[in-house]
């Protein structure tokens, strides 16, 4: 029987970076701003999510996924509360700024040490497709909340 010693230290070193999938493509920051601005943190999330399964830690994209769903929850419960002379430039540009400086906190090393290594970025475009279908399904989920919320809950007319 192997005995194993508790106090002995890992054999790899802490605090390294996994290994990119070879051949991966990451979400630049600026295709990262440009989907929370398009389609919601939740748009930022998801591409924060998949550079993580690219940067070979797809441990860490579900729960990047779920901080920002509770995020723009957060939002979203914070503008049904504010009065409409609020402008929407202090919903929009806030989720934009944080989002951005989350992003670069996080992934920031590792997307400019992938193209520093000539690693290959998504398009800004796929960033957009992919902010506009969050955006389509954010809709259609806010639609689907109207319809079940009690009349007393909406706003009058």
């Amino acid at each position: 029987m192997q005995e194993t010693n508790p106090y002995q230290p890992p054999e790899t070193a802490v605090g390294e970076e996994a290994a990119p999938v070879p051949g991966a493509r990451l979400y630049a920051l600026g295709g990262i701003g440009l989907a929370t601005f398009v389609g919601s943190p939740i748009a930022g999330g998801l591409l924060i999510a998949a550079n993580y399964r690219a940067l070979g830690q797809p441990g860490k994209a579900p729960p990047t996924l779920v901080l920002f769903l509770l995020a723009s929850v957060a939002v979203l419960a914070l503008a049904l509360v504010v009065p409409e002379s609020v402008p929407n430039a202090a919903f929009i540009v806030p989720q934009l700024l944080v989002t951005l400086a989350v992003a670069r906190w996080l992934q920031g090393d590792a997307i400019r040490a992938h193209q520093a290594r000539g690693g290959q970025m998504h398009s800004s475009w796929r960033a957009f497709g992919w902010s506009v279908l969050v955006a389509v399904g954010v809709l259609a989920a806010l639609v689907a909340v109207m319809f079940v919320l009690p009349a007393s809950w909406l706003p009058a007319e």
